[in-house]
């Protein structure tokens, strides 16, 4: 049975890297919801973050193949479903949408108003996915201009750098 897994991948910083971690994925057809490379405090080191759907019989599989790359330091895995995934959201909306009504629902959902642009506003949201689906689901039509969420890190992912070096 196919799971959402959150997979911390700690590795040296080297061109081409991610190219290679994403074909492990591509070449089982496991679809990647979200990817994201942030730096650390330690030179050179990142910290991948792969939020994907595969089986959970492949997981241990999968977590021994990024391992083998040369620059992977560690690769772990936590199942999605296990955690309060929290994830940040943007919302960019027509100005029309400032209505009595509709900023009681921005603030009812915690969203807060981070840019004001000439015919728009940039909404941030802050919660789980379901969180912000809600809130996706109320704005959707035709003030919404566009939406993005970013990728997520675990507090466990910051434990997998203890004792690396």
């Amino acid at each position: 049975m196919n799971g959402k897994f959150i997979i911390s991948i700690l590795s040296e910083d080297k061109k081409g890297l991610l190219n290679q971690i994403t074909s492990v994925f591509n070449k089982k057809n496991y679809e990647i919801e979200s990817l994201c490379v942030a730096r650390t405090d330690i030179r050179n080191i990142v910290m991948i973050t792969v939020e994907a759907i595969l089986p959970s019989t492949d997981l241990q599989n999968t977590l021994f193949k990024l391992e083998r790359f040369i620059e992977v330091y560690r690769a772990d895995a936590h199942c999605a479903k296990a955690h309060s995934l929290r994830k940040v959201a943007f919302f960019r909306v027509s100005k029309e949408i400032m209505t009595s009504h509709s900023w009681s629902l921005i603030q009812k959902y915690g969203a807060s108003i981070t840019g004001v642009f000439e015919d728009s506003l940039l909404l941030e949201k802050t919660g789980t996915d379901a969180d912000i689906q809600e809130l996706y689901n109320k704005l959707d039509g035709s003030h919404l201009l566009s939406f993005c969420k970013t990728t997520l890190v675990l507090e466990e992912s910051m434990s997998t750098m203890e004792g690396l070096f």
